[in-house]
Protein backbone atom coordinates (compact mmCIF):
# COMPACT_ATOMS: atom_id res chain seq x y z
CA UNK A 1 0.00 0.00 0.00
CA UNK A 2 1.29 3.41 -1.03
CA UNK A 3 2.16 6.15 1.38
CA UNK A 4 -0.31 8.64 1.81
CA UNK A 5 1.00 12.41 0.56
CA UNK A 6 0.58 15.43 2.70
CA UNK A 7 -0.86 17.93 0.59
CA UNK A 8 -1.71 20.48 2.61
CA UNK A 9 -0.12 21.66 5.65
CA UNK A 10 -1.41 20.72 9.28
CA UNK A 11 -1.16 24.09 11.17
CA UNK A 12 -2.23 26.42 8.49
CA UNK A 13 -4.15 23.99 5.92
CA UNK A 14 -2.47 26.43 2.79
CA UNK A 15 -1.03 23.83 -0.14
CA UNK A 16 2.55 22.37 0.03
CA UNK A 17 4.41 21.52 -2.59
CA UNK A 18 4.81 17.51 -3.50
CA UNK A 19 8.78 17.25 -2.42
CA UNK A 20 8.95 20.19 -0.13
CA UNK A 21 10.33 19.81 3.34
CA UNK A 22 8.59 23.12 5.00
CA UNK A 23 5.39 25.17 4.54
CA UNK A 24 6.13 28.22 2.19
CA UNK A 25 3.33 29.96 4.01
CA UNK A 26 3.76 29.47 7.61
CA UNK A 27 7.48 28.05 7.75
CA UNK A 28 6.71 24.75 9.60
CA UNK A 29 8.71 21.34 9.34
CA UNK A 30 6.19 19.44 7.32
CA UNK A 31 5.36 16.23 8.79
CA UNK A 32 7.08 13.34 6.56
CA UNK A 33 5.42 9.62 7.25
CA UNK A 34 8.75 7.80 6.98
CA UNK A 35 10.54 9.27 9.70
CA UNK A 36 7.64 8.77 11.74
CA UNK A 37 8.04 6.40 14.82
CA UNK A 38 5.91 4.94 17.44
CA UNK A 39 7.21 7.10 20.57
CA UNK A 40 6.43 4.54 23.85
CA UNK A 41 4.61 5.94 26.76
CA UNK A 42 7.10 4.46 29.49
CA UNK A 43 10.74 4.25 28.05
CA UNK A 44 12.37 1.48 29.20
CA UNK A 45 14.67 2.58 33.01
CA UNK A 46 17.92 2.01 30.77
CA UNK A 47 16.80 4.97 28.49
CA UNK A 48 16.20 7.05 31.43
CA UNK A 49 17.99 10.19 32.09
CA UNK A 50 18.66 12.93 34.69
CA UNK A 51 19.59 15.28 31.31
CA UNK A 52 17.11 18.16 31.42
CA UNK A 53 15.60 18.55 28.00
CA UNK A 54 16.54 22.25 26.86
CA UNK A 55 13.35 24.67 26.42
CA UNK A 56 12.49 25.79 22.84
CA UNK A 57 14.26 28.41 20.99
CA UNK A 58 12.95 32.22 21.36
CA UNK A 59 12.72 32.92 17.58
CA UNK A 60 13.70 36.62 16.88
CA UNK A 61 10.87 39.15 15.40
CA UNK A 62 10.17 41.26 12.36
CA UNK A 63 11.29 44.76 13.97
CA UNK A 64 14.68 42.71 15.19
CA UNK A 65 15.89 41.81 12.35
CA UNK A 66 15.10 45.39 11.07
CA UNK A 67 17.07 46.82 13.21
CA UNK A 68 19.94 44.06 12.93
CA UNK A 69 19.48 44.46 9.47
CA UNK A 70 19.76 48.16 9.05
CA UNK A 71 22.78 48.44 11.08
CA UNK A 72 24.83 46.09 9.05
CA UNK A 73 24.03 47.64 5.56
CA UNK A 74 24.57 50.95 7.25
CA UNK A 75 28.01 49.08 7.98
CA UNK A 76 28.82 47.97 4.50
CA UNK A 77 27.53 50.94 3.03
CA UNK A 78 30.22 52.81 5.14
CA UNK A 79 32.77 50.49 4.32
CA UNK A 80 32.41 50.53 0.51
CA UNK A 81 32.22 54.25 0.30
CA UNK A 82 35.57 54.87 2.11
CA UNK A 83 37.35 52.46 0.20
CA UNK A 84 35.58 53.62 -3.03
CA UNK A 85 36.69 57.00 -2.33
CA UNK A 86 40.72 55.67 -1.85
CA UNK A 87 39.84 53.61 -5.26
CA UNK A 88 38.41 57.08 -6.84
CA UNK A 89 41.76 59.07 -5.95
CA UNK A 90 43.60 56.50 -7.68
CA UNK A 91 41.61 56.46 -10.80
CA UNK A 92 41.50 60.56 -10.72
CA UNK A 93 45.33 60.10 -10.76
CA UNK A 94 45.39 57.87 -13.24
CA UNK A 95 43.29 59.21 -15.15
CA UNK A 96 44.62 62.68 -15.21
CA UNK A 97 48.26 61.34 -16.29
CA UNK A 98 47.33 59.09 -19.53
CA UNK A 99 44.24 61.28 -20.55
CA UNK A 100 41.33 59.74 -19.37
CA UNK A 101 37.96 61.60 -19.12
CA UNK A 102 36.66 62.62 -15.50
CA UNK A 103 33.01 60.96 -17.05
CA UNK A 104 35.18 57.66 -17.57
CA UNK A 105 37.04 58.12 -14.06
CA UNK A 106 33.02 58.50 -12.50
CA UNK A 107 32.07 55.82 -14.26
CA UNK A 108 34.87 53.17 -13.66
CA UNK A 109 34.23 54.88 -9.41
CA UNK A 110 30.85 54.19 -9.48
CA UNK A 111 31.69 49.99 -10.78
CA UNK A 112 34.26 49.88 -8.16
CA UNK A 113 31.54 51.11 -5.18
CA UNK A 114 28.88 48.34 -6.60
CA UNK A 115 31.40 45.77 -6.92
CA UNK A 116 32.83 46.41 -2.96
CA UNK A 117 29.51 46.68 -1.66
CA UNK A 118 28.15 43.59 -3.64
CA UNK A 119 30.94 41.30 -2.49
CA UNK A 120 32.08 42.97 0.52
CA UNK A 121 28.38 42.53 1.92
CA UNK A 122 28.54 38.42 1.14
CA UNK A 123 31.91 37.93 2.07
CA UNK A 124 30.66 39.78 5.59
CA UNK A 125 27.57 37.90 6.27
CA UNK A 126 28.71 34.23 5.06
CA UNK A 127 32.09 35.15 7.36
CA UNK A 128 30.65 36.23 10.52
CA UNK A 129 27.48 34.32 10.41
CA UNK A 130 29.33 30.59 9.78
CA UNK A 131 31.91 31.80 12.61
CA UNK A 132 31.65 31.18 16.32
CA UNK A 133 30.30 34.24 17.07
CA UNK A 134 26.80 32.88 14.61
CA UNK A 135 26.03 36.55 13.98
CA UNK A 136 26.93 39.82 12.11
CA UNK A 137 27.90 42.90 14.05
CA UNK A 138 24.36 44.05 13.49
CA UNK A 139 22.30 40.99 15.17
CA UNK A 140 25.09 40.34 17.79
CA UNK A 141 24.06 44.20 18.89
CA UNK A 142 20.40 43.53 18.48
CA UNK A 143 21.22 39.93 20.48
CA UNK A 144 20.21 37.48 17.92
CA UNK A 145 21.95 34.24 16.09
CA UNK A 146 21.62 32.71 12.70
CA UNK A 147 21.45 28.78 13.26
CA UNK A 148 20.05 25.93 11.38
CA UNK A 149 16.64 24.41 12.06
CA UNK A 150 18.81 21.67 14.37
CA UNK A 151 20.39 24.05 15.87
CA UNK A 152 24.32 23.76 14.13
CA UNK A 153 26.21 26.11 13.33
CA UNK A 154 26.44 27.09 9.31
CA UNK A 155 29.13 26.63 7.31
CA UNK A 156 30.39 29.02 4.85
CA UNK A 157 28.23 27.87 1.83
CA UNK A 158 25.23 27.69 3.89
CA UNK A 159 25.75 31.22 5.21
CA UNK A 160 26.24 32.05 1.25
CA UNK A 161 23.13 30.61 0.04
CA UNK A 162 21.02 32.62 2.51
CA UNK A 163 22.98 36.08 1.77
CA UNK A 164 22.32 35.43 -1.83
CA UNK A 165 18.93 34.87 -1.37
CA UNK A 166 18.20 37.79 0.22
CA UNK A 167 17.68 39.13 -3.14
CA UNK A 168 14.90 37.23 -3.81
CA UNK A 169 13.29 38.51 -0.56
CA UNK A 170 13.75 41.90 -2.10
CA UNK A 171 12.65 41.42 -5.83
CA UNK A 172 9.12 40.18 -4.40
CA UNK A 173 8.66 43.90 -3.11
CA UNK A 174 10.48 42.83 0.12
CA UNK A 175 7.17 40.59 1.14
CA UNK A 176 10.29 37.90 1.39
CA UNK A 177 11.84 39.71 4.54
CA UNK A 178 8.07 40.61 5.87
CA UNK A 179 7.75 36.60 5.92
CA UNK A 180 9.72 36.29 9.40
CA UNK A 181 6.83 38.60 10.57
CA UNK A 182 4.03 35.63 10.51
CA UNK A 183 5.87 32.24 9.91
CA UNK A 184 5.93 29.90 12.38
CA UNK A 185 9.47 29.84 13.23
CA UNK A 186 9.74 33.43 11.98
CA UNK A 187 11.34 32.74 8.83
CA UNK A 188 12.38 34.95 5.70
CA UNK A 189 12.07 33.94 2.51
CA UNK A 190 15.95 33.83 2.57
CA UNK A 191 15.78 31.53 5.35
CA UNK A 192 13.98 28.71 3.81
CA UNK A 193 16.46 27.50 0.94
CA UNK A 194 19.30 26.42 3.82
CA UNK A 195 16.29 25.93 6.42
CA UNK A 196 17.51 28.47 8.82
CA UNK A 197 16.23 30.13 11.80
CA UNK A 198 17.33 33.67 13.46
CA UNK A 199 17.12 32.93 17.57
CA UNK A 200 17.69 35.57 20.56
CA UNK A 201 20.22 35.08 22.71
CA UNK A 202 19.90 36.18 26.45
CA UNK A 203 23.57 37.53 26.47
CA UNK A 204 24.63 39.15 23.33
CA UNK A 205 28.49 39.07 22.39
CA UNK A 206 29.99 41.84 20.34
CA UNK A 207 33.38 40.01 19.33
CA UNK A 208 33.99 39.88 15.60
CA UNK A 209 34.63 36.31 15.69
CA UNK A 210 34.77 35.42 19.83
CA UNK A 211 32.86 32.34 20.72
CA UNK A 212 29.85 32.93 22.43
CA UNK A 213 29.65 33.12 26.78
Amino acid sequence: MGTAIQHVCSSCGNPVLPDGKFCLFCGDVLADPSDQAPVPSHPPASMQTDVAIPSSPEYAGFWLRVWAGTIDVTLEALAALLITVIVGYAFNQFGSRSGVSPITVSYLTGIAFILLLTIGSWLYCAFTESSDSRATIGKRLMGLQVLTARGDKLNFGQASVRHFMKFLSLFTASVGFMMAGWTKRRQALHDMPADCVVIKIAEPSLSLFGKQQ
